[in-house]
């Protein structure tokens, strides 16, 4: 199976180009978070994650549903073709 990711902002530098596709077998968002881990290292893990959880402020959508709006939350499954987009949220009035 194979999922595309796009990232923007500030995570782009941490993921040079802001785009990938993680191939694997029976991934789940959690998965997927540890493979990009093991692509970029531990800067793009600063970046992402806190205690293993994504970090206060960032926004994880698959296929545009937000992740932590999912029942499975990290343990969402995904699908070939599905499309992860990791960004940070905006807020402002």
């Amino acid at each position: 199976m194979r999922v595309k990711i796009r990232t923007a902002g500030a995570l782009t530098q941490s993921m040079p180009g802001g785009k990938d596709v993680i191939e694997g077998r029976n991934l789940t968002v959690r998965k997927l978070i540890d493979a990009l881990v093991a692509r970029y290292g531990p800067d793009l893990k600063e970046e992402l994650l806190e205690q293993g959880d994504l970090k206060e402020g960032l926004c994880m959508l698959v296929n545009g549903l937000n992740i932590l709006s999912q029942p499975k939350k990290y343990e969402t499954p995904l699908k070939d073709g599905d499309e992860v987009f990791i960004t940070i949220v905006v807020t402002g009035g």
